[in-house]
């Protein structure tokens, strides 16, 4: 699968079971994108900026959506915030 990995789950006197996950290259090239849209100095107003993240986040989302990407999101998320953040007090 693109971009999907199994690893096993450790649970006490179980074996065979497995979880999907999403690799880390999938990672890093989801940060990448919402990076370029997030920079300071691309000339988008806020509001375009928000309508390109979100067509990025929710085609990647959709796409991973049955992995274990919960806390991921979360942590991704915050930094986010951060760098929209920063956008808005450059301005």
């Amino acid at each position: 699968m693109l971009g999907h990995a199994f690893v096993p789950t450790y649970q006490k006197g179980v074996k065979g079971k497995y979880q999907l996950v999403v690799k880390k290259n999938s990672w890093d090239s989801l940060k990448r994108k919402l990076k370029q849209i997030t920079k300071k100095t691309k000339p988008y107003s806020f509001e375009e900026r928000l309508k390109k993240m979100a067509e990025v986040w929710r085609g990647w989302v959709n796409n991973y959506r049955l992995a274990s990407i919960s806390a991921k999101l979360k942590s991704l998320d915050e930094w986010l915030r951060n760098r929209l953040r920063y956008c808005i007090w450059s301005r």
